[in-house]
C-alpha cells in the first residue's frame, strides 16, 4: 500500500538535516489537528472568510509533507470559501481530508520514531 505521505521536498529543504526534518514532523503532528478543528468549527459555523484563512494556511503543511492530493483539496476550500461558490461542497471535502489526515498523523508518527531510534 502506498503511503500517505511523501517526505521527499521535505528531505531536500533539510538538506539531510534530521533535527530540521523531525521539527517539521513536529509542528505537523501538533498544529495540523488544531488547525483541522479550526476549520472544521468555521465550516459549521458558515464563517467563510475563516474557513478560506484556515484551508490556505494548511495547504503549505500538507505540501511539505508531500499530501498533494490532500493539499488540492485545500486548495478547492479556500476557493470556494472566498468566492462564496460552491460552499455546498466544502463540508464533504473536508470530511475526506479529516478522514485521510488521520491515518497519515499516525503513520507520520511511526516514522519520527524510526527516525529517532536511527
Amino acid at each position: 500500500m502506498k503511503p500517505i505521505f511523501d517526505l521527499t521536498y521535505l528531505r531536500e529543504v533539510s538538506k539531510g538535516n534530521d533535527a530540521f526534518m523531525l521539527d517539521m514532523i513536529d509542528i505537523f503532528l501538533t498544529k495540523t489537528p488544531e488547525t483541522l478543528q479550526i476549520l472544521q468549527d468555521a465550516i459549521i459555523s458558515s464563517n467563510w472568510e475563516m474557513v478560506g484563512f484556515y484551508a490556505h494556511k494548511l495547504k503549505a503543511t500538507y505540501a511539505y509533507m508531500g499530501m498533494l492530493d490532500l493539499k488540492e483539496e485545500l486548495i478547492k476550500i479556500e476557493k470556494s470559501a472566498k468566492n462564496m461558490e460552491e460552499l455546498d461542497l466544502i463540508p464533504s471535502i473536508f470530511n475526506h481530508l479529516n478522514e485521510q489526515t488521520n491515518p497519515a498523523l499516525m503513520e507520520i508518527s511511526e516514522y519520527k520514531k524510526s527516525i529517532v531510534s536511527n
